[in-house]
């Protein structure tokens, strides 16, 4: 298992009420001289500084959503704003054998809604397997490392489906880490998330069913309601029995399923996470009820067409209203869940955090002045969790090259990852 102390180191979090709720093919590279960067381990940095390009980094890449066919660059202007580490997706129900025990390539992967701010809006070929190593040597040419998590993303086989049960996590996360040890890239992983968010069923899409009592995942009240002992230990089978295979077999890496706050936070707080070796925890300022309906957020959550243009008009005028109000939730929120981690022994990494959960470029805002008010939030959040020595803290859940206005102000991301790393930054 990693140190975190020199900077070694969920479905969309706040829902609330009824719904609280292609790459073109590649040939794999090899090192063809070029240097390869190693961060510097005579550095002492505070806290590692992370994004979350989640799916993003292998579907968003030909045609009209290509904001990462070109890793190198993206990877380079990623460094020019100090970040040291990618939270993806590594698609592990793909890279693995199927439950027939084959071995596939290529897959199409099915588009997102279209209210939804990730992924791909048309289906996508992939090659996984062949991707995920080049990425990952491009990460490690940059200096960087990788937490790893999935999505389950859908694909016209449904392969994700298949994943049901604590031992099916286990075996597509072994297949995994192991296809990465024999591409020698196992030093490039700072942790390893099993499921984002678990156990929300747009993402633990073939184990929700399993947990809530054959449940559809697209239905979110059996997430939110006080679960009994039985759903209970359904969820503690999947922390007691995924995991430790994995640190058998792996016991330098470290393991956590990730959490989202809002909704299902009341439940989670009790579970026995005696297995996990961190906490990955995403918290949002739109976990506070008051503001998730006022500020229209909980309407964009649903995915209600039009809503994100009634968020971004009120939103701003929600919070600047009531600012201290509002930082002074958040900042409870933060120290409520930073204790909850402390009493158990793991330090805490947050991926995706603090202002609202779902936003995004709208015309006519050609200056991007919309994300003013979520830069100031966000940069309140980043101050508090560096300040309570969070682990590995995130800007935003919006660092990610498709979120122009907030992706160009790079001066911005560097203020901040400067206060996160508590290092100079390369080229400062």
């Amino acid at each position: 298992m990693k140190s975190y102390s020199c900077g070694k180191i969920v479905f969309i979090g706040a829902v609330l009420g009824l719904l609280l709720s292609s790459i073109v093919p590649l040939t794999a590279c090899e090192n063809d001289g070029a240097e390869v960067m190693i961060p510097s381990s005579d550095i002492d940095e505070k806290a590692l500084a992370v994004t979350m390009w989640e799916f993003d980094w292998l579907v968003r890449r030909q045609g009209n959503e290509n904001e990462y066919a070109d890793w190198d660059k993206i990877l380079d202007e990623l460094a020019e704003r100090g970040y040291n580490c990618i939270r993806i997706d590594a698609f592990p129900h793909l890279i693995a054998s199927g439950p027939d025990g084959k071995v596939i390539d290529r897959f199409t992967i099915l588009p997102q809604s279209s209210e939804f701010m990730w992924g791909n809006h048309s289906p996508v070929e992939v090659e996984p397997r062949i991707a995920l190593i080049t990425f990952l040597r491009k990460v490690r040419e940059h200096g960087m490392t990788v937490g790893l998590s999935t999505w389950f993303c859908d694909d016209e086989s449904h392969r994700a489906d298949t994943v049901v049960t604590p031992e099916d996590y286990s075996r597509v996360w072994l297949e995994t880490l192991q296809f990465l040890e024999e591409a020698e890239l196992l030093g490039v992983i700072e942790w390893v998330d099993l499921c984002n968010e678990f156990p929300v069923g747009r993402w633990a899409r073939g184990a929700y069913p399993e947990i809530f009592n054959g449940a559809n995942p697209n239905d979110y009240s059996p997430l939110i309601e006080e679960w009994d002992d039985e759903t209970r230990a359904r969820i503690q089978r999947y922390f007691d029995k995924s995991i430790p295979p994995l640190r058998k077999a792996y016991p330098e890496l470290s393991y956590t399923f990730s959490y989202a706050i809002a909704g299902a936070g009341h439940n989670l707080k009790d579970l026995d996470t005696s297995e996990f070796d961190l906490a990955e925890l995403h918290i949002w300022l739109s976990d506070d009820p008051d503001f998730l309906a006022s500020s229209g957020q909980l309407l964009v959550l649903m995915e209600v067409p039009g809503s994100l243009a009634s968020h971004i008009e009120k939103g701003p005028q929600v919070y600047y209203s009531e600012r201290d109000r509002w930082l002074a939730a958040l900042s409870a929120h933060i120290e409520e869940w930073k204790t909850w981690a402390d009493d158990r022994g793991l330090p805490v990494i947050t991926t995706e955090a603090w202002g609202s959960v779902n936003y995004d470029d709208v015309e006519p805002f050609d200056d991007h002045s919309e994300w003013n008010w979520i830069k100031d939030v966000c940069a309140e959040g980043v101050k508090m969790a560096s300040e309570s020595d969070f682990a590995g803290i995130c800007t935003s859940n919006f660092c990610q090259p498709h979120f122009e206005g907030m992706w160009e102000d790079v001066e911005w991301h560097r203020e901040l990852t400067t206060i996160i790393r508590g290092a100079p930054i390369a080229g400062s």
